[in-house]
């Protein structure tokens, strides 16, 4: 089964948002910085991981950085202001290896909600697909693709997006993107 882009935009997003508190946390010296860079990293394994994308060893890399220092035989060094020098000097380089992940995919998703914007309003604009309460918003969501798939003139659009995404996604951009109003 294909891995969902739209998810994976959406965590890696998520994960460059809390990106400033931690570097917030080192400007203040917060305590707590060494075990939110760690938790930070750790998780970004796991999306990379979960999404097999190959980088997954170059954070890990730069979290065993941090670790290694925690195994130092220098006499009289103090470990965790080691830790957080390391840690401090690999902040820019993690950020910037997520940033280089996300940027292709959320370039192509935003390609793709271009698509479905216009692929939605020329599905309002015939009238047929009204919006009903009484039917689950997802529910919806699957008729509307489905209309879009089966119409003659917008065929041509549901086949391009067909081609990048996985129609999990293209339910979810198209839940993302609609405004039920327009479709009442």
């Amino acid at each position: 089964m294909k891995k969902s882009q739209f998810i994976l935009v959406n965590q890696l997003k998520e994960k460059l948002q809390e990106f400033p508190i931690i570097v917030s946390c080192l400007e203040t010296k917060d305590p707590s910085f060494l075990e939110k860079i760690f938790s930070w990293l750790k998780s970004i394994e796991d999306i990379f991981s979960t999404n097999n994308i190959s980088e997954v060893s170059e954070i890990a890399g730069l979290r065993s950085k941090i670790l290694a220092a925690k195994f130092s035989d220098v006499r009289g060094s103090n470990i965790k202001k080691n830790q957080t020098k390391i840690a401090a000097s690999i902040l820019y380089d993690a950020q910037n290896i997520v940033l280089n992940i996300l940027m292709p995919y959320e370039e192509k998703i935003n390609e793709c909600k271009e698509i479905t914007q216009q692929l939605l309003a020329l599905t309002a604009q015939t009238g047929i697909q009204k919006y009903d309460k009484t039917i689950s918003f997802e529910d919806y969501m699957n008729i509307v693709w489905h209309y879009i798939l089966s119409d003659n003139n917008l065929k041509v659009g549901a086949i391009k997006l067909k081609s990048m995404l996985s129609e999990m996604d293209i339910i979810m951009l198209i839940a993302d993107v609609i405004d039920p109003e327009e479709f009442s």
